[in-house]
């Protein structure tokens, strides 16, 4: 017997094809304005498409303007519609235990299938199960992999970590961005983890142990005076506190913060981080010293504004990141400008990148 099967369309699936056919309704108007013959002023549907973008996505009207300020019109309907669609689930093989081969196998003959993207085939794939508890697995627990977004890996990236190297991690909890730097070090040299916030180093210490991190010091200090504690690192990665702006997906709750205050209070956190986290470093001698920051926010002021604040503050340049991909850093806001090598800045976007919004910096200091 054959079932012929029809597609039923919920109630929200018809909600959202009217709200995109009158977005892109709204788009067309504002595009071809000039040519058209209306009493009311661009102005007024530029409002109207915040409006229902707003209503329709629940987002607090002061964050959908910010979002306005930097995403291109032609994207902005795409720009909201990805930062609410689930990133691809990533798991990194850990090598100081096993054999990427060797996770692998056991992997597929669970019935897992991996993607293996070219950029990362070597140390992470993709993995589309459904019902299986990737973070509960046997597998897991003695530490073969390790669950981590995409977006995550590209400051280890820019940041290069080698053998016997001393590496700082300024905010390091809960540690994936850690325990990969060890892997990378091959559980060599000395890596500095801190973070400020004591309870969430509970979080790092257990994943130290489950994936077989032997190179580590965990410290409990505050991170924005680091360098009266300890100074002389190769290399520094400050993986900043922000607002979080490149992970709604994640947090539904993102969306209706206080966005002023937030950014506020967060950016002045962000320049003392980033000035210890320079301070902290060696001067770069044999161009192989660098700090790296980065954060998961989308948003001008926490990212290019911090930086060039640090430009101004410190004799630092800014080094290509290393990356292949990615888009370039701003140039200007707000008629303000930035220095010119914020070009070799790059940001990340979940409708371009179809990953987690992401701003990284490489920064040399200079003698």
């Amino acid at each position: 017997m054959v079932h012929f099967l029809t597609k039923t369309i919920s109630p929200n699936q018809k909600k959202e094809k009217f709200f995109n056919r009158r977005i892109k309704h709204i788009i067309t108007i504002i595009k071809n304005y000039e040519n058209l013959d209306w009493n009311s002023s661009k102005k007024y549907y530029f409002e109207l498409l915040k409006k229902e973008i707003c209503n329709f996505y629940n987002y607090s009207v002061n964050l959908a303007n910010r979002f306005f300020e930097i995403i291109p019109f032609d994207e902005i309907l795409e720009f909201f519609k990805y930062n609410h669609r689930p990133r691809p689930l990533t798991i990194r093989f850990n090598d100081i235990k096993i054999k990427n081969i060797q996770i692998k196998e056991i992997m597929e003959k669970k019935g897992i299938k991996l993607f293996l993207d070219k950029n990362f085939s070597n140390f992470a794939a993709i993995i589309n199960k459904k019902g299986f508890n990737f973070g509960g697995s046997p597998e897991y627990l003695a530490g073969y992999y390790t669950l981590q977004g995409f977006s995550s890996f590209f400051p280890i990236f820019a940041l290069n970590p080698k053998k016997k190297e001393k590496i700082l991690d300024l905010a390091a909890a809960p540690g994936g961005k850690s325990s990969y730097i060890s892997q990378l070090m091959n559980n060599s040299g000395i890596l500095v983890a801190n973070d400020k916030n004591k309870s969430r180093l509970k979080s790092l210490v257990s994943n130290i142990h489950r994936l077989g991190i032997e190179n580590i010091i965990i410290t409990n200090f505050d991170g924005s005076v680091f360098q009266n504690k300890m100074t002389g690192f190769d290399k520094v990665l400050i993986d900043a506190p922000c607002t979080g702006t490149g992970i709604i997906g994640h947090d539904n709750r993102i969306k209706l913060q206080k966005i002023d205050s937030a950014v506020l209070i967060n950016s002045t956190l962000q320049k003392r981080l980033l000035l210890a986290a320079i301070d902290s470093c060696k001067d770069n001698e044999n161009q192989k010293n660098c700090i790296v920051y980065s954060t998961c926010s989308i948003l001008i002021e926490e990212n290019e504004m911090i930086i060039q604040y640090a430009i101004e503050k410190r004799k630092i340049k800014i080094l290509p990141t290393g990356l292949k991909f990615g888009l370039p850093g701003f140039l200007n806001y707000k008629r303000k400008n930035f220095h010119k090598s914020m070009i070799n800045c790059r940001r990340f976007y979940p409708h371009v990148h179809n990953v987690d919004g992401f701003f990284i910096c490489k920064i040399e200091k200079l003698k």
